[in-house]
């Protein structure tokens, strides 16, 4: 089985290594659309095998419609059985991902049950999984995305911005898998909340790269709160999260 992953990526130097080591156990190939990162993401991505960078340029700006353009076009092509759309902090979980999707040959796109996870501290452990190591999580609807699909049965999938919705369409009627309906049995894991300094210091870097999509339609708003306001949702999801969600 060929499992394609596609992300886009700006300054994810912590985060990389768990995604790459995640990933790179299933993925035959993994492309990174990178941002013009200032950080070691590209020298990071580099030192894994399987592993593409395709640069790309908004002027310093955070530019969401440029990211869905994207997210809807990237996997367009591809001649794997399966193409995986995602951010760097995003890990699509099913116990054993290719046992799952071998177990559902019938569907065309799978929508996961999403979970936005939390830690108090960050995991700075890249050699052991960060599925083991962060299993307290809050369900999160936001987070129930349609990102794997077979690329040789969809023609589009007409992502939102951030892919929190789809409306995909295909060369026949498509079969989507609803994890809701199946007992939750494939999750996605949004690893954002990962300490309370981890989430200030990226919402500080994203808010200083908000430009013209924000103020013609109000993308990255949460970028622009307060750093009382983020801890207040740390701290809320923190106090939420059951252990085990994976």
């Amino acid at each position: 089985m060929k499992i394609s992953v596609y992300a886009v990526c700006f300054n994810e130097e912590k985060m990389l290594p768990h995604f790459l080591n995640y990933y790179g156990k299933f993925a035959s190939r993994i492309v990174i659309y990178d941002n013009m990162s200032t950080d070691r993401s590209r020298e990071i991505i580099a030192s894994y095998p399987n592993t593409e960078i395709i640069p790309f340029e908004t002027q310093g700006e955070l530019q969401e419609l440029t990211l869905t353009e994207i997210r809807s076009n990237c996997w367009k092509g591809d001649d794997a059985d399966y193409a995986m759309v995602c951010d760097i902090d995003e890990f699509l979980y099913a116990g054993n991902l290719p046992a799952f999707l071998r177990a559902n040959p019938d569907y065309d796109i799978f929508q996961a049950v999403g979970f936005d996870m939390v830690s108090w501290t960050f995991p700075a452990d890249t050699k052991r999984s960060l599925i083991d190591q962060v299993q307290r999580g809050v369900a999160d609807a936001n987070y129930s995305k349609m990102l794997i699909l077979k690329p040789r049965q969809v023609v589009a999938m007409n992502y939102a911005p951030g892919a929190h919705s789809a409306d995909p369409v295909g060369h026949s009627p498509l079969r989507i898998f609803r994890s809701v309906e199946h007992g939750g049995t494939l999750k996605l894991l949004h690893y954002k909340f990962l300490s309370f300094a981890y989430v200030n210091r990226r919402h500080g870097a994203l808010k200083r790269r908000l430009g013209r999509e924000f103020t013609e339609h109000g993308f990255g708003l949460h970028y622009q709160y307060s750093q009382l306001r983020n801890f207040r949702r740390f701290l809320k999801r923190y106090l939420r999260a059951r252990n085990r969600v994976a």
